[in-house]
């Protein structure tokens, strides 16, 4: 089922209910998803002759946002369909050597999905920040408040994607590529509190 085609009432119903998908990972990628239609709602209102000397940034702007807006939904089907793989692959049989074998290579299959996707989902908020950072000090003052409701959506994407990654790689996992991306992670997640800090600076001077 494609999770997110459908209504909002109905992705809620969904993700309130007693299933495994769609969860937090498809949730912040939607909510990152929301944060870049704002930014796009404000770009659209950064126009005509009083913005004129902005008119190509903020075009630009709008262009990577709505690409941004995209990949944030699909990010959010792909991190339904990753656990879902995830799940099928639990519940493989493992009634003798081979079929345990098989089952272990399909989790750790799964598991790498699951993991990247959110991955994806960090970088992206990342990328949603560059830009609301961007557009914050040359957006039209009256939608600054959009202008900062974006960025505090693309930090939750970021943080509730994060935390699906640290799930996904234990602490007591001493591998180093567990170790590597729970340090990439937590860095990142840094650096969106950092760009959001920013924002919400510049915005609440020009309101």
């Amino acid at each position: 089922m494609d999770h997110v085609e459908q209504s909002v009432a109905k992705f809620l119903e969904n993700l309130a209910a007693r299933t495994p998908t769609p969860g937090g990972g498809s949730a912040s990628a939607l909510g990152g998803a929301v944060g870049a239609a704002l930014g796009s709602m404000a770009a659209a209102f950064t126009s005509g002759e009083r913005f004129k000397a902005v008119e190509s940034h903020v075009a630009r702007i709008s262009n990577e946002l709505a690409a941004l807006r995209q990949r944030f939904v699909e990010l959010a089907q792909k991190d339904v369909d990753a656990y879902s793989r995830y799940t099928e692959a639990r519940a493989l049989p493992k009634n003798n050597t081979a079929e345990k074998q098989a089952r272990r290579a399909a989790v750790e299959a799964a598991r790498e999905a699951a993991t990247a996707v959110p991955e994806q989902t960090v970088a992206a908020a990342m990328a949603g920040l560059g830009l609301i950072e961007e557009l914050c000090a040359i957006a039209n003052p009256r939608l600054a408040s959009d202008v900062a409701s974006a960025a505090y959506f693309l930090e939750a994407a970021a943080r509730g994607a994060g935390i699906q990654v640290l799930a996904n790689c234990p602490e007591d996992d001493t591998k180093e590529t567990s170790v590597r991306r729970r340090a990439a992670v937590t860095e990142q997640i840094a650096a969106c509190e950092a760009a959001r800090e920013r924002i919400h600076a510049t915005v609440t001077k020009r309101l």
